[in-house]
């Protein structure tokens, strides 16, 4: 699959994530069979994040991660910035709502260490909650492959 611009991605995303929100049948039931979901995540703002996240929390009372599938954000972008220890002051509820979405397992964040080397952001800068892998597009084409996750 080609990568979307961003804004399109989060559009996407946005609209996967609240069933009904567009006429017909979301892709979240239409695809009810795959064993998780993958969402690659790339935004420029905390205001845009949470908008991702509120999507996620929306989905609190709709989604029992032990009856359905599994949601996995790969974070790739500037957005990692907003989840670096010394800027948590300032991004104190988008980074705790985040965690209590981790926690509650509604999703399960992922952090690109490459693209981390690329905007200078060390391991121990980012919270326990977020799991680091080596380089995204890898990690989402393995999520597909050996776990049956479907690319939305």
């Amino acid at each position: 699959m080609s990568r979307l611009p961003a804004g399109i991605s989060l559009l996407l995303l946005c609209g996967l994530l609240l069933p009904g929100m567009f006429s017909g049948t979301t892709l979240l039931h239409a695809e009810s069979r795959a064993n998780g979901y993958v969402f690659s995540v790339t935004v420029t703002s905390a205001r845009e994040l949470d908008v991702v996240l509120d999507r996620a929390e929306d989905l609190r009372e709709l989604f029992d991660p032990a009856e359905h599938s599994r949601i996995a954000i790969v974070l790739h972008g500037d957005e990692l910035h907003l989840f670096q220890r010394r800027n948590y002051s300032t991004n104190q509820s988008v980074v705790e709502r985040a965690r209590l979405l981790d926690q509650d397992n509604i999703i399960d964040i992922k952090a690109c260490q490459t693209m981390m080397r690329t905007l200078e952001i060390g391991q121990s800068e980012l919270p326990s909650f977020i799991e680091q892998v080596p380089f995204a597009p890898a990690e989402i084409e393995r999520l597909q492959r050996e776990e049956g996750f479907t690319r939305l």
